[in-house]
């Protein structure tokens, strides 16, 4: 008996010796560095050295993104590498070969009981201002991670483990500041610490002499990078713009009960002929003119842009269909809810900024009104549902051409529309007791980062159960379907449950004329987008479902003449302005050279906005919900 059990005794040690063994002989984890200098910045050149320990395979696949979250385009970003080049450890040049348009395969000589450091260097060339790309010159740095560093492909877990990077600052870059959302400053060694690669590619940074400006809300702190800075002479104060930028904060903040962060960069590029924005996780990087400074509208539309980006930190970026993260960079990521992570964005933009103070109830319904007319003038509303605009991002939004605005509805557009419908729905069904903000942070409760993301069904349920009721008919007539033809949204409906009255006006500012006034009929249309060329006139789009597109008229017709008397860029709005639904009409225009004479009757032109008042019967439970929708009470 003692000597039978003893065997299990004996079984158990061998087994233990055995993982023990194991044990020891499991390689380390691979560790990444880069070290990222700028010797000559007038060349627009990063030169990147991309370290890898540990490395136990015979080959070891190294690729760039080619594309970036947040911009649902396949950019391509190792058409700017030049200069590749791989070393052992030892100093011994190693072997490569491009494998597809953006992986390099290095021939790394290592195995599993010697393993080596591979050092890879490249050059980056850096010369797009754009927020999804990098921009190197002699006065700063800026990049998107996905355009600068490489990533192992071919060892499973290399994205999730830390990835660190130091900058060399020497001779013309000597004195530049790096402003980065990985920390506040490096550490004791001069890096900059991810926990992950998907932490590493979301932290743009800003690097160069730009000025830095610094508020708090919650106490976590909060820097707006501006390259260069604030336009001397704007009027906007470098206290006005961190008060209002700590405004949008903190009306955000209270829709979430909380900041989900320990500290947040503004990226601000302020150069003539930008715009546009890009949101990542701990930070957004915005471009503006720096006339956006000058004017009343121009810094309002700077806030709106700001709100929006800002907002993205919960909304995408944390709050996420399941789809978007963890990414695949090197393929599309393909989702049906980008109405929800940047249309309902985009509605909670303008929420903040009202919510905040920072524009007025009046100003609030008039973007609503201009936003309408233009959904009502894009035919494309009737070819792509919210769901498809979402899912053909990558060939529809971000590739645009003359036919889009008769196949394409932007998903920005829907989605915020869906935005309000959805609120005021949810208000008006739960007596005010709910609204979308609800939901919002339903769905950061049950799905946002590092949980997994929400699935089409489960947002379709995050809005019921919020509702406290079956929405199947809601999302299958507005959100998985187009409009149709006699069946479109029905705005005026919500505009009821507010109490306003919605009056089509035609024409913008001081030209702006109410349907009721002076014209007595209404203005006609031929259903044409034009741009000008000098003095000429071409045809940028023919919309579907006008006279024009019936009559043929084609993008880039040059408009020479319209009843026989001459069209230029001087008098084009005159002349169009006196047209009249069901007029008989002539018009001549230049073909590829050719003059060639069409006939057309003229249609009622759709409104350019709309204006709202408050009706003479609107009921107490109306004005309720309008109070706290706007958030003021309406008179």
């Amino acid at each position: 008996m003692k000597h039978q059990s003893l065997r299990p005794h004996l079984l158990l040690l061998a087994v233990t010796l055995f993982a023990a063994s194991a044990l020891s002989q499991t390689p380390a984890p691979m560790r990444f560095s880069y070290t990222v200098a700028m010797p000559q910045p007038h060349t627009h050149l990063y030169e990147v050295t991309f370290t890898i320990s540990n490395v136990t395979g015979p080959q070891l696949d190294v690729s760039l993104p080619t594309w970036t979250p947040g911009s649902y385009l396949q950019r391509e970003y190792a058409r700017h590498v030049q200069d590749f080049a791989a070393r052992a450890d030892n100093g011994q040049p190693l072997a490569w070969e491009k494998s597809d348009k953006a992986t390099w395969r290095i021939t790394t000589g290592a195995t599993s009981s010697s393993a080596r450091t591979v050092q890879i260097f490249y050059r980056v060339y850096a010369n797009e201002l754009a927020t999804q790309t990098s921009h190197l010159d002699a006065t700063h740095g800026y990049f998107n991670g996905a355009t600068l560093f490489m990533y192992v492909t071919n060892v499973a877990g290399a994205k999730e483990q830390p990835y660190k990077v130091k900058f060399q600052l020497a001779g013309a870059t000597a004195q530049w500041r790096v402003s980065s959302p990985l920390a506040l400053a490096p550490d004791a060694d001069g890096y900059f610490t991810a926990p992950n690669y998907d932490v590493l590619v979301d932290s743009p940074t800003e690097i160069g002499t730009h000025q830095l400006l610094e508020f708090s809300v919650r106490g976590k702190p909060h820097r707006i990078a501006l390259w260069p800075g604030i336009p001397a002479g704007s009027g906007i104060s470098d206290n006005r713009l961190t008060t209002d930028l700590a405004k949008i904060v903190e009306e955000s903040a209270k829709i979430f009960n909380g900041l989900p962060y320990e500290h947040y960069l503004f990226i601000l590029h302020v150069q003539p002929g930008l715009g546009g924005g890009t949101e990542h996780l701990n930070s957004n990087v915005s471009m503006t003119r720096p006339d956006a400074f000058k004017t009343r509208r121009g810094y309002d539309g700077l806030l709106g842009l700001e709100a929006h980006e800002y907002f993205h930190c919960f909304n995408v970026k944390r709050i996420r269909p399941r789809a978007l993260g963890p990414f695949d960079y090197q393929h599309e990521n393909y989702t049906n809810n980008l109405w929800v992570s940047e249309g309902m964005t985009s509605y909670y933009g303008d929420q903040v900024l009202r919510r905040a103070g920072l524009i007025s109830a009046t100003e609030y319904l008039q973007a609503w009104g201009k936003t309408i007319a233009d959904y009502r003038q894009t035919p494309g509303r009737f070819e792509q549902s919210a769901t498809t605009a979402s899912f053909n991002a990558w060939i529809k939004h971000y590739r645009p051409d003359e036919n889009s605005p008769n196949t394409a509805m932007s998903y920005y557009t829907k989605g915020e529309i869906l935005g309000m419908m959805f609120d005021l729905e949810i208000r008006s069904r739960t007596a005010n007791a709910k609204s979308l903000d609800d939901v919002m942070r339903l769905l950061l409760d049950k799905y946002g980062l590092p949980k997994p993301g929400f699935t089409d069904a489960e947002l379709k349920a995050a809005f019921e159960q919020v509702a406290g009721t079956d929405l199947t008919d809601f999302f299958t007539r507005y959100v998985y379907n187009p409009d149709r033809p006699g069946a479109e949204i029905e705005f005026e409906r919500y505009w009821r449950m507010l109490g306003l009255q919605a009056t089509g006006v035609y024409g913008t500012g001081e030209n702006a004329q109410p349907k009721l006034l002076s014209p007595p009929s209404p203005p006609g249309t031929l259903g044409l987008r034009t741009r000008n060329n000098g003095d000429r006139v071409i045809v940028s789009n023919v919309l579907a479902g006008f006279p024009a597109y019936d009559a043929g008229l084609n993008n880039n017709d040059e408009l020479v003449a319209l009843g026989g008397q001459k069209l230029d860029a001087a008098n084009l709005a005159e002349r169009l302005a006196e047209l009249r639904p069901g007029q008989y009409v002539t018009l001549t225009v230049f073909r590829r050279e050719r003059l060639q004479t069409f006939t057309l009757t003229t249609a009622l032109k759709p409104f350019d906005t709309y204006t709202f008042a408050l009706a003479k019967d609107a009921t107490p439970e109306q004005k309720t919900l309008a109070k706290a929708w706007l958030g003021e009470e309406l008179k």
